[in-house]
Formats: structure tokens, sequence, C-alpha cells
């Protein structure tokens, strides 16, 4: 079985004033830090071998926190989205002066002037997304803290609006329904290579418990787009800081 951990970056000072980042390459604030470093916890427990970051600092820098003994690939398709001219623009002054377009952005249907299209988003996050799962071919299964038996398991730190869009490209989410993914929240979506149930009761949870790890490795290289999407199940989302951590000083929405 494949597990992606898919995380947000930890918390800008623009986050924490509510203006609009896209492609500006902001740092992380010192709460961002933290913020990553608690969700590092739960990152290194998972057990990943392979990392992805994308292109904007932030994510960067999120992933240096967790601690983890990987040098992370710099992934262009997982940035965020390019606002054009709305970037460092404070949220509520958009949603003023522009009402109408500001609530047709976020339903996927406008796109700021100078700005990258929902639907161009959509398709690099994945693009990236089953590049991601396929490269898991190519590293080991590791123990997995809540299930009996090993997974290939991949993170990737990316961005809100990225992520929401990825999320529900994959058939996951409802944006209608959606709740803001919280700076260095986790999300983790688990990839069984068939269709049927995962017991914890039998060996490998079930899944093809006959096939070395060879043939597992050849056959997720071999999987479509299609599979993949066909294949994907949404275990956990947005596992923020402050629910890793309750008692930790920090400062997560904005």
């Amino acid at each position: 079985m494949i597990r992606i951990l898919l995380v947000r970056h930890g918390e800008t000072e623009w986050n924490k004033d509510h203006r609009l980042q896209g492609h500006s390459d902001i740092p992380l604030a010192d709460s961002g830090r933290q913020q990553a470093r608690i969700t590092g916890g739960f990152v290194r427990a998972q057990n990943p071998q392979r990392g992805y970051v994308s292109s904007l600092v932030r994510t960067q820098q999120t992933f240096a926190e967790f601690g983890l003994d990987l040098a992370p690939q710099v992934t262009a398709d997982l940035a965020e989205q390019h606002l054009g001219e709305w970037e460092g623009w404070y949220g509520a002054e958009v949603r003023r002066q522009f009402p109408e377009q500001f609530e047709a952005w976020r339903a996927g249907t406008y796109t700021p002037v100078g700005g990258e299209a929902h639907q161009d988003l959509l398709q690099r996050m994945r693009r990236a997304f089953f590049r991601i799962v396929r490269e898991t071919a190519e590293i080991q299964p590791t123990a997995s803290v809540d299930l009996s038996f090993e997974v290939r398991t991949a993170v990737a730190v990316s961005h809100g609006a990225a992520l929401r869009v990825l999320l529900e490209g994959l058939g996951l989410i409802d944006r209608h329904q959606f709740i803001p993914l919280t700076p260095a929240a986790v999300t983790v979506i688990d990839i069984p290579l068939h269709h049927g149930p995962v017991s914890s009761t039998l060996p490998k949870g079930g899944l093809d418990e006959e096939a070395d790890d060879d043939a597992e490795a050849a056959l997720i290289r071999s999987l479509s787009d299609e599979q993949i999407y066909d294949l994907c199940r949404l275990r956990l989302i947005n596992l923020s800081p402050e629910l890793l951590n309750p008692g930790a000083d920090t400062v997560a929405f904005g």
C-alpha cells in the first residue's frame, strides 16, 4: 500500500495579516517554524522515504523543521496558485472591492488578471501527485505507526489553495463543505493496490499478501493516472499542530 502525507506550509507573516500570497516568496514566521516542528513529530512517525517541496521557500523551510534525514525534491508543480494582480492584497480588501470576482475565484470560475486559471492549477497539482505516487515504487516499504503492515510512504509540502484544489480534483472533498487547511496541517491519503477492504486482522491488511516487494513496485510503476485516482482513499484531513500539541503556543489561523 502507498501513503502520501500532504502538508500545508507553516504560517508566514502574510498569513497572519490575511494577505494573499500566491507565488510571492514569503518565508515562515517564527510561529510557522514552531508549527512545522510540531507537525514533524507526526511526519517522522510515518517513516517517509521520499520528500517533496514546492519552489517557494516557505515549503522548504517547513520541510527542514520536520527533522527528517531526507533531501526533498523541489517540484515546481506543487507551488501555490499564481494570483496575478491580487498578490499582496489583503483578502478582506479584495472581497470588499471585487465581491463577485472574489466569490467566483473561490468557486474556481474566475482568474485574477495575470494569474493562473483554476484548471491549470488542478492539472499541474494532479500531475505532481500522480508522479509522487508512481515514484514510491523506488522506495522500500517501512513500518507504519497505525497499521499492522508496512507501507510505501512519501511526504509533500505544498500550499493551502493548491492542496484544496488537488483534494477536490481527486474526488476526495466537496469544496462547498470544505474547511480551509490550517498552517502546517497534515492530510493523509492511502492508496491500496486493490479495491477490496483493508483488514486489521489479515497479514498485510489483506492487500495482495502473496506479492513480493518487486512485484508491488512493478505494479505501482504501471499505474495510470485514472487508476491512481480510482484507488485514492482519504484517511485523515487537516490534522493541525494545535491538535497534535494542544499546549503549544502557536498561532494557527489566517
